[in-house]
């Protein structure tokens, strides 16, 4: 009994998240897109960036109005050291544009060590054409980046993966609800497990908002996106 009502509760939550993500913009109001990022971030958002629980780095995501479209800037800097020497470092930068709910124009940079990478996309008729080290890729219109800012990304079955440009086939497996330190307190929010050519686990709270996120590096340590700031204070949490 205690099964089926956790299950129901899971099941209602997921589906309240999903009712205010999937509605589409329509286009005789162009600054959706934007209005709906300002409503629910503010400005911009920020993570802490833990390995193994210690600080290495951090993200922010910065909305603004472009014309008629909604713009994103993401910069991640992550620098892991032992000793005071850096054995690790990586960059990343990405600017993308988004109209009527849909990506329309992608280019991500990405350091690592030195080496640096590139993945670039944009709109031509009903698909979004790219490249990147994977190579050229097509796919149509409406798919997500691998950005997770954008809780939108629930029920979808495929990402452009902005590191490589590879059109990953994935599906996020929610696993009930959890409580979440961020910058207003501790929130409830929604745990979803990525399954397929991504493994990633993100939280949204009920709002749609992206409050932490946690994968393991490829020599199996922790690492955890902690909010730092991804509520604005005007809003009002969710009981």
């Amino acid at each position: 009994m205690h099964y089926q009502r956790a299950s129901i509760r899971n099941a209602a939550i997921t589906t309240l998240l999903l009712a205010s993500l999937c509605a589409v913009p329509s286009r005789a109001d162009a600054s959706t897109d934007f209005e709906k990022a300002h409503a629910l971030y503010g400005d911009s958002i920020a993570f802490d960036i833990y390995r193994n629980g210690t600080l290495v780095g951090e993200q922010t995501v910065r909305f603004s109005k472009k014309r008629d479209e909604l713009a994103v800037d993401i910069n991640f800097k992550l620098s892991i050291k032992a000793l005071y020497i850096t054995f690790y470092e990586m960059t990343y930068t990405s600017q993308s544009l988004w109209q009527d709910g849909k990506l329309v124009s992608l280019t991500a940079r990405t350091d690592r060590n030195g080496e640096k990478t590139a993945v670039n996309a944009i709109a031509k008729g009903s698909n979004l054409v790219g490249d990147g080290p994977a190579g050229n890729f097509s796919t149509p219109l409406g798919i997500y980046p691998t950005d997770h800012w954008n809780a939108g990304v629930v029920g979808s079955t495929q990402l452009v993966n902005t590191i490589n440009g590879r059109v990953n086939d994935i599906r996020l497996v929610p696993g009930g609800p959890e409580k979440i330190a961020t910058n207003r307190g501790t929130v409830e929010a929604m745990h979803y497990k990525y399954e397929g050519e991504i493994k990633n686990e993100v939280w949204y709270d009920a709002a749609g908002r992206w409050v932490h996120m946690s994968f393991f590096g490829d020599d199996g340590s922790l690492i955890e996106f902690r909010c730092r700031q991804c509520i604005p204070s005007s809003s009002s949490l969710a009981d």
